[in-house]
């Protein structure tokens, strides 16, 4: 049985775990000759939007586009260089939702999301986004934990 992966969905946090799930991504797309759709999304956690009297500047949320879509490119640009056709989304959601919504649009044969790890309380509190779009995903998913 061969693996069809034309298209392979990579959300990214530009945490210092996000170079080696695109890592693993890469090797995927290189032996596949896949496609790597690098997605960051970017939100307003709900702890600040329930602080009375929070102010946002007016240009907030193109400004934070605006970085999330350089730090894309830089990604991607890397990525070029080793001869991989890569696509940079930058979206503004509740992340586990959008790259649900993305995996659907984008037509993705496979997710590669990394996973911190979290247990105990902070898991409990906080949740995982890994977990939420393994369980929800249309399509195989790769955790990468580093």
């Amino acid at each position: 049985m061969e693996i069809q992966l034309e298209r392979i969905l990579v959300p990214i946090d530009f945490s210092e775990h996000a170079d080696a799930v695109i890592e693993w991504a890469a090797h995927l797309a290189e032996e596949h000759e896949s496609e790597i759709i690098l997605l960051h999304v970017y939100h307003l956690p709900v702890e600040f939007q329930q602080v009375e009297g929070a102010y946002l500047p007016a240009d907030f949320w193109s400004s934070v586009k605006d970085d999330a879509k350089r730090s894309l490119t830089a990604y991607g640009d890397r990525l070029r260089t080793r001869g991989l056709a890569v696509s940079e989304i930058a979206r503004e959601g509740y992340p586990a939702t959008v790259i649900e919504e993305e995996v659907e649009r984008q037509h993705a044969d496979l997710i590669v999301i990394g996973t911190r790890g979290r247990t105990g309380l902070k898991h409990l509190l906080l949740g995982s986004i890994a977990e939420r779009v393994v369980q929800k995903a249309p399509c195989p998913v790769l955790s990468v934990k580093t």
